[in-house]
């Protein structure tokens, strides 16, 4: 079977390699950068969402 939707939809979605060049190490430097902050912004929000979550003092949540 072949996935070629798939294959084109990550296509579409992957981050395009860095190039050589003058700023390539600055990219790659940045990329892995931008990529550790967005982690810990997740984790972030989670354990926030989390501790909103177990407060006996927040309204219980009925209709979402």
């Amino acid at each position: 079977m072949i996935n070629t939707a798939r294959h084109t939809a990550e296509g579409l979605f992957k981050r395009p390699d860095v190039e050589d060049g003058s700023n390539a190490a600055k990219l790659r430097d940045f990329r892995s950068r931008q990529i550790l902050r967005t982690r810990e912004m997740k984790l972030t929000e989670m354990r926030q969402r989390l501790d909103k979550r177990a407060d006996p003092a927040a309204p219980p949540a009925l209709f979402r």
